[in-house]
């Protein structure tokens, strides 16, 4: 346990001055006999007592700024806030190509702004792009049956001369067509809609709304990823499962999609499979015949931070001595990327130039002639090296000085970060730069990962943590500790190490669990937000590279997860509200079943969980039981009647939460369509528990709360 803090004066205005103070007044003053609050001798007391207590209270400030200084000391810093991510889907004025054999394309350059609306007393929130978008035409070059011993055969320069049979004359499942797309033209992220012309036949024993296929398509590697037909009006399929006569669909396609070879033909593959989901879809009795595939892009997607970017910034002129302060203009400031640096103006060949210094933690490895700054990104403060008196007595310079009465610029950086950036679906609708051939620009998906600066009861905690590790990465817990400093983006991580009765890892890797940041996502029931880009892996991975054994691999995923529905029939209290009631009960459940602390620090809540609840734990076992606990310490709530379990897996890269643009043209509104599996596939928990593996987190799904009268 941290070690108690002392309390210098423990004085308190009523108990130890004001009752003190009046009980000596017989003594030292018996002709005052007047105690009275309206008595302007016991008001003075009063006063006194004020004034005592704020100096009691900043005496026992002192332990406080010692701690701090003493974090100081050790180069602990403040982390910066964490930018919000988003993917941005930027919508074409026309298709592309625009004509046959075009090759016009859009392109939105990086570090272009967008931004929500603002409305009242909401400013707006600016993201901008990370890359450079080209929105390519999509260039069709292959179309092949699955089947190995058709495969070579090529259909697309024969369409028109010879119908193209998608399936087997007789249609099985697991029968396969390939749509392949030039590799020079990258489509990954791409809206892309294929449009049909197909002998008209009847039904041929499908439903024509729903027909028994799956859409996918390469991500490389071999692996493969379902994208299901877009449902937004005016992009729905109406190729009646290839039975009409003519008819298009659109598919979104994923951001990480990568070429693949299939059978030895290499090319960016899109794939219609045979699979029947239900009874209801039928099953083809004959193959669908096509006669013509033509493909379009209707616009792509890119991702976006929460910051805005300022580029050559005059931070000052050096006065040529050590330690030199300077302050940004904006704070607090993201992660530094490439080419973000400070520039310091020196004479080259007789020409003055702006050279880049290079960015360090700390100045503990500089010497005298190296070109180094340091950067509080919470702050945004840049400092340069100082000059310390070593104990010998000769002054050492950490880092190089900018000479006198040079020019220092920032020749980039971006800030802003925060929770504010994480919008709702459908909220980012502004261009700030108008760009040729498009339209408009929309979040298809909310924004998170957006975090607030460190606190400095945070940095405590951190400190201690880290302290305990000692910038070295041996124990589970030791990663567990310092790979939380790789950024805010991450909320929790777990270390699993090899162990023969629990884990599968063979000896000398261990592998870390990570949940991002998705608090604000969880809160509104988007379970997509718990996938961990690979950005932030990679971030992860880079900055437990510094203190790792060399004989240590690191491997980084996702938990498993479980999502949780609970059936719950409750009878309410008398003169409750029935729907205040319901909706308490609803709140409590996807709080209590969440991989992360989402409440909102309702005291019955933490009194069930307890004060450092993070969220649920690791492994642990949910019993009904506490289901009826939990429930029955709600306000409004009289009895519980019955609770009801279903468990469903979920894979976040799949639950997705998207906007839906209404056809209505001229018209912003979006709405959001739930593209998660159906309900058919919850599974009813006989068990009064649900018990999962050490690597599996619970995680909240939509609750049925019914309210009972008896």
């Amino acid at each position: 346990m941290p070690l108690p803090e002392p309390i210098l004066d423990d004085l308190r205005f009523q108990k130890d001055l004001v009752d003190e103070a009046r009980r000596r007044i017989i003594r030292y003053c018996p002709e005052w006999t007047d105690y009275n609050l309206s008595d302007p001798g016991i008001t003075l007391i009063e006063l006194f007592a004020w004034m005592t207590e704020l100096i009691t209270y900043r005496l026992n400030l002192v332990p406080e700024k010692n701690y701090m200084r003493f974090l100081d000391l050790l180069g602990m810093q403040l982390q910066s806030a964490s930018s919000a991510r988003v993917e941005l889907t930027f919508r074409l004025s026309v298709p592309l190509p625009i004509a046959p054999e075009d090759d016009t394309v859009a392109a939105v350059p990086q570090g272009t702004q967008v931004a929500t609306r603002a409305s009242g007393e909401e400013e707006e929130v600016i993201f901008t792009t990370d890359e450079k978008l080209v929105v390519v035409p999509p260039l069709l070059t292959q179309l092949r049956r699955g089947q190995a011993e058709e495969f070579n055969k090529n259909y697309v320069p024969r369409l028109g001369v010879e119908t193209f049979y998608t399936f087997s004359r007789k249609p099985q499942m697991g029968d396969t067509f390939y749509i392949g797309f030039d590799e020079n033209r990258n489509i990954a992220g791409h809206i892309l809609r294929l449009n049909f012309e197909c002998e008209e036949t009847q039904a041929t024993g499908v439903r024509r709304a729903d027909p028994p296929w799956v859409w996918e398509c390469s991500m490389g590697d071999g692996n493969w990823q379902e994208i299901p037909p877009s449902t937004v009006a005016g992009e729905k399929d109406t190729t009646g499962g290839l039975n009409n006569e003519r008819g298009s669909l659109v598919l979104y396609l994923p951001l990480w999609m990568k070429p693949d070879q299939v059978y030895g033909r290499s090319a960016l593959w899109i794939r219609c499979r045979l699979e029947q989901r239900h009874k209801e879809q039928g099953m083809y009795t004959q193959s669908p015949r096509i006669k013509r595939v033509q493909a379009f892009s209707l616009g792509a997607v890119t991702t976006a931070a929460h910051a805005v970017i300022v580029r050559d910034e005059l931070l000052g002129i050096s006065n040529g001595d050590p330690g030199q302060l300077f302050h940004l203009k904006n704070a607090p400031i993201l992660a530094l990327r490439e080419g973000e640096t400070v520039q310091v103006e020196e004479t080259r060949d007789g020409e003055t130039v702006l050279v880049p210094w290079e960015y360090v933690p700390d100045f503990s490895g500089s010497d005298r002639h190296d070109r180094h700054f340091c950067l509080d990104g919470a702050a945004g403060e840049v400092s340069f090296g100082p000059a310390i008196r070593q104990p010998d007595g000769t002054v050492r310079q950490y880092g190089r000085v900018p000479e006198a009465g040079r020019q220092i610029v920032f020749a980039q950086y971006r800030y802003g970060g925060g929770t504010a950036g994480n919008v709702p679906v459908g909220k980012i609708q502004v261009l700030k730069t108008a760009l040729p051939y498009i339209d408009r620009v929309t979040n298809l998906r909310r924004a998170e990962g957006g975090r607030d600066a460190e606190t400095l009861e945070e940095a405590r905690l951190r400190a201690r943590r880290e302290l305990r590790a000692q910038q070295r990465a041996v124990t589970a817990d030791d990663y567990e500790i310092l790979a939380k400093g790789a950024s805010r983006s991450l909320a929790r991580v777990r270390c699993i190490a090899p162990n023969p009765k629990t884990s599968n890892l063979p000896p000398g890797m261990v592998e870390l669990l990570v949940v991002p940041a998705a608090f604000d996502a969880l809160r509104a029931g988007d379970l997509s937000k718990l996938f961990v880009d690979p950005d932030l892996m990679r971030l992860i991975e880079a900055h437990l590279d510094k203190y790792r054994l060399l004989t240590t691999t690191v491997r980084i995923r996702e938990p498993n997860y479980v999502g949780v529905k609970v059936a719950v029939e409750v009878v309410a209290s008398e003169y409750s509200q029935p729907e205040v009631v319901r909706a308490r009960v609803a709140e409590s459940l996807k709080t209590f079943l969440s991989p992360l602390a989402i409440g909102s620090g309702d005291e019955a809540q933490n009194d069930f969980v307890g004060p450092d609840w993070d969220g649920w734990p690791f492994g642990r076992a949910l019993f009904v039981s506490e289901i009826y606990s939990l429930i029955q310490k709600i306000p409004g709530v009289k009895h519980v009647l019955d609770v009801k379990l279903y468990r469903r897996p979920v894979i976040p890269s799949k639950e997705k939460l998207i906007a839906v643009e209404e056809e209505t043209p001229g018209q912003e509104n979006v709405e959001a369509q739930a593209q998660a599996p159906v309900e058919s596939e919850l599974i009813e928990v006989d068990q009064k528990r649900i018990d999962v593996p050490a690597d599996t987190l619970l995680c909240s799904l939509n609750h049925q709360v019914n309210l009972v009268e008896l």
